[in-house]
């Protein structure tokens, strides 16, 4: 790769203090004493002494060319100050330099490829890769793995389609990288790929499989996946325990999910919360409260998450009261500052509750602007109490915020005809027409086969569309003579 115009390695040296006796040490006279001399600040974190070591080294007319461990070294420094606003300038000097010196080192290239991916450069990263006359498995999973944390993952996976000798590192890292930038039914088609290929996954590909499984539902490959776990002997690692009780509980099987919580020989926060979360999710709210109740007994501190679970219980069980003493508590004696997600709960709670003034009054005096969700929420209140002023009121700080979200939309449209107000209803419509936001349709997700299946109303994109549609005027057709023979 060519770099048309690297910055000067003439860096000024550190300033000297005025009381300060003149150095009285010996100039290094070779490579290796140059390179330690380097190397000292190197590991102190400093760049700025380190670059100015490196810049009074290439001025020296006694010294020689700096050698692969000296560039390393001072990128290595590049590599752990990378907010310093001379990591990314030095590091594109030693690039220079480096094609100078060393135009096909491997381990020089991969340290620079790494260092663009972390520093947000990855353009000059995929750059420097296609340079590469030899690259090894390392370079290669360093490339996935960093334009993964990059979002680039049709460029990541071009890299993993051209990779001589996958590894379970690549594998991992991009199963891993497709779960954590959302897709995961790639993610879930590679780890099928990584097993028919005879790759073994270890515990950090099965933590970002079971994550996937819980993302979209796939119960049947999590079960898998847990027995897999099982006979590796690997039901005892906290994090894979802990995203298994996730998964399950995200699943829809909350006594799945506390089969594994019981069996854990070490428990951590996350494992509570886990459990708490999953049970409020599934409307399990009594023992989402007697599991936080528990956690406090063992000596565990309730965190914002854990909170976030024993708020969403009490508001889906109706106990107001109770949530308003948690919600205190968590701020006075746990010391935790509520977020957005708090202030959200604490208003689905109340406007549950038909205490619409109080849910308006705690928005009204929230140190941070409400967001769509903590919004949403009141007008839901609205809309159970029929509090149509409220809910016009909020529309137009909805309408702000996020304009396009048609479940604001919707909701005030139903609001408006259960109070019978069909101007209004007509009126929501035409605001819809005329911003162009169109009603989400719902979708139906079912896993067969371990194959997971979705359908959105009137879809006829599936690959067996013809014969479900079948299927379907067979069963209307059976209902209907069922219903003429009663």
């Amino acid at each position: 790769m060519a770099v048309a115009a690297s910055p000067s390695l003439t860096l000024p040296p550190p300033a000297r203090r005025a009381t300060q006796k003149p150095s009285r040490r010996t100039p290094p006279r070779d490579v290796v004493s140059w390179t330690s001399t380097i190397a000292r600040p190197a590991r102190e974190g400093d760049l700025p002494a380190t670059a100015a070591a490196l810049s009074a080294m290439l001025s020296s007319p006694a010294a020689r060319a700096p050698n692969d461990v000296t560039l390393l070294t001072v990128l290595s420094a590049c590599a752990g100050a990378p907010s310093s606003p001379l990591a990314r300038p030095l590091a594109l000097s030693l690039h220079a330099l480096a094609i100078k010196l060393f135009p096909s080192h491997l381990l020089l290239c991969t340290c620079l490829a790494r260092f663009y991916l972390a520093s947000r450069l990855p353009h000059l990263a995929l750059q420097l890769f296609g340079s590469m006359p030899v690259r090894s498995v390392v370079t290669y999973n360093t490339m996935i793995t960093g334009l993964m944390r990059n979002g680039l993952v049709a460029a990541a996976r071009e890299v993993f389609d051209g990779t001589p000798v996958r590894d379970k590192v690549s594998w991992t890292a991009l199963i891993d990288g497709c779960v954590k930038n959302g897709h995961h039914e790639e993610a879930i088609d590679s780890f099928h790929a990584m097993l028919l290929n005879g790759v073994e996954p270890d515990y950090v590909t099965l933590i970002a499989v079971i994550s996937a499984c819980a993302e979209v539902g796939a119960l049947g490959l999590g079960m898998w996946v847990h027995r897999f776990v099982a006979k590796q002997s690997l039901e005892h690692n906290v994090r894979i325990a802990n995203s298994l009780v996730d998964m399950y509980a995200r699943c829809g099987q909350v006594e799945l999910a506390r089969q594994v919580f019981g069996k854990m020989r070490k428990r951590t926060v996350v494992s509570w919360n886990s459990m708490i979360v999953g049970f409020a999710a599934n409307g399990r709210c009594t023992d989402a409260i007697e599991h936080f109740e528990a956690m406090r007994q063992e000596g565990f501190r309730p965190d914002a998450v854990t909170f976030t679970g024993v708020l969403t219980a009490c508001s889906h069980a109706g106990l107001t009261d109770e949530g308003l003493r948690y919600y205190d508590a968590m701020r006075s004696e746990h010391g935790i500052a509520a977020r957005m997600e708090h202030y959200g709960c604490v208003v689905d709670l109340l406007g549950r509750a038909g205490r619409l003034d109080e849910a308006m009054q705690l928005v009204t005096t929230m140190p941070m602007r409400p967001n769509e969700v903590v919004l949403g929420a009141l007008l839901a209140g609205c809309r159970m109490h029929g509090d149509v002023e409220m809910a016009e009121q909020l529309m137009q700080d909805l309408l702000e915020q996020d304009p396009g979200g048609d479940s604001n939309y919707v909701l005030l449209s139903n609001i408006y005809a259960a109070d019978g107000k069909w101007d209004g209803v007509g009126k929501v419509r035409s605001l819809m027409k005329a911003r162009r936001v169109k009603k989400t349709p719902g979708h139906s997700v079912v896993e067969i086969a371990g194959d997971v299946h979705e359908f959105v109303c009137g879809d006829r994109s599936h690959p067996q569309a013809r014969e479900l549609f079948d299927m379907l005027g067979l069963l209307r057709y059976e209902m209907a003579v069922c219903e003429s023979c009663e």
